[in-house]
């Protein structure tokens, strides 16, 4: 028994390295995706320019879609990261931004392209100048036996499932408004200090790099990556359900997103 522990602990730690490497081309996509986009015949002047993460004229009106993670569900201030992220950009605009906070708590990817549907939420989105998005969180998790339970098959069923309509979201969010930054924040791991650490980490990792692989094929998508911040940290940035941040983990959310905005 002490054995086939230590072999465990031992892939878990070998994993969490290659988690690493790979976050660190995450954070290069989080400011610019479309690195991954296929060559095209543009001069090396032009594919040295980064597309501006914001409009030159400013931020007036976000919109925020996705689940629990974006309706700021743990934060004690009740703002979750959108709203640290709507103060600062207020904070350095120096005027007010029109706000609408359209997540559904327990919202998997099925939902949010059910509720992209509705004709109010396509004006909304229609009209926004930056849309931050959360989504997946539902769609992996929720096919477990139990809280620390993982069931791979269903697993990697539902990674399918997330990959479609993540995909679908984004061009219908595109098609709806061809202008607006588009902001998705990758998962982290919740139980990485459990002892599902070693079947989550893969899944998560896989889904994270699929994401930032599907946003560099749209203009203006950025992928803002959080796993890191939250691997061996989880005591420190999650709260009590250990599953969505706490307080202190939205805001190092929103400081990430900040980043890759400027």
């Amino acid at each position: 028994m002490r054995t086939s522990g230590k072999l465990l602990w031992r892939t878990a730690g070998l994993l969490s390295f290659l988690s690493f490497l790979l976050l660190a081309t995450g954070f290069v996509l989080a400011m610019n995706p479309q690195q991954l986009a296929p060559a095209t015949g543009t001069s090396p002047a032009e594919s040295a320019k980064t597309p501006a993460p914001l409009p030159a004229e400013g931020v007036r009106k976000i919109v925020a879609l996705g689940d629990s993670l974006t309706r700021g569900a743990g934060d004690a201030n009740g703002q979750g990261y959108v709203g640290l992220v709507r103060q600062a950009l207020e904070k350095k605009a120096g005027h007010s931004i029109t706000f609408a906070n359209l997540a559904i708590n327990g919202q998997e990817s099925t939902d949010l392209l059910k509720q992209m549907s509705e004709a109010q939420v396509k004006t909304l989105i229609a009209d926004a100048d930056l849309i931050l998005f959360t989504i997946g969180g539902n769609d992996l998790f929720r096919q477990t036996g139990g809280l620390y339970t993982i069931e791979k098959e269903k697993v990697a069923a539902a990674i399918d499932r997330l990959t479609t309509n993540y995909e679908e979201i984004i061009r219908q969010i595109r098609a709806l408004n061809k202008k607006a930054t588009i902001v998705y924040i990758s998962l982290y791991n919740p139980f990485g200090n459990t002892e599902a650490a070693v079947d989550t980490v893969q899944p998560v990792l896989d889904w994270n790099n699929s994401a930032s692989q599907i946003a560099a094929r749209y203009p203006q998508v950025f992928v803002v990556p959080t796993y890191d911040m939250f691997l061996r940290k989880e005591q420190s940035y999650l709260y009590t359900d250990h599953f969505h941040p706490n307080t202190e983990g939205y805001s190092r959310i929103a400081e990430r997103i900040m980043q890759a905005l400027e």
